[in-house]
């Protein structure tokens, strides 16, 4: 086989190893962008539960898990109680289907104790809410 062959052979190899590549990493973050708003979501409960805004976290609630917690102070008193106020995190699994999402992963609370977090979130008027949370020492 010629030199010029064997150029044109691994060029063209080469070309469509990289279009491959570019493929790939559209699709990657095009997939990244449908969890985005469920991990701002997320990070906004997350948040206020670390600051021990939980007002602000109550408010992220859908209306029937406010219910449930009945109020902020009901939400305080479940962290406090538990001994599960996070204070780092990340999520290693995120789902949406359709106005359902969730959220998994590590979290890390005071006291540098390690735990999971789940988080179930759903669209309420077009904004994502926390529709459950589960926070777990390990």
């Amino acid at each position: 086989m010629n030199k010029k062959i064997l150029l044109v052979l691994v060029g063209g190899l080469l070309f469509v190893c990289l279009a491959c590549v570019g493929v790939l990493g559209v699709a990657f973050v095009l997939g990244l962008g449908a969890t985005q708003p469920i991990i701002n979501a997320g990070d906004s409960f997350m948040t206020a539960l670390k600051n021990e805004d939980y007002t602000s976290a109550y408010n992220l609630c859908t209306p029937a898990l406010q219910q449930e917690l009945r109020n902020p102070q009901g939400l305080a008193n479940l962290i406090r109680n538990a001994n599960v106020r996070p204070i780092q995190w990340s999520y290693s699994s995120r789902n949406v289907s359709n106005d359902q999402g969730q959220l998994e992963g590590s979290v890390t609370f005071v006291g540098n104790r390690e735990g999971t977090v789940q988080l179930v979130l759903t669209q309420v008027g077009g904004t994502w809410k926390i529709a459950g949370f589960r926070l777990r020492e390990k």
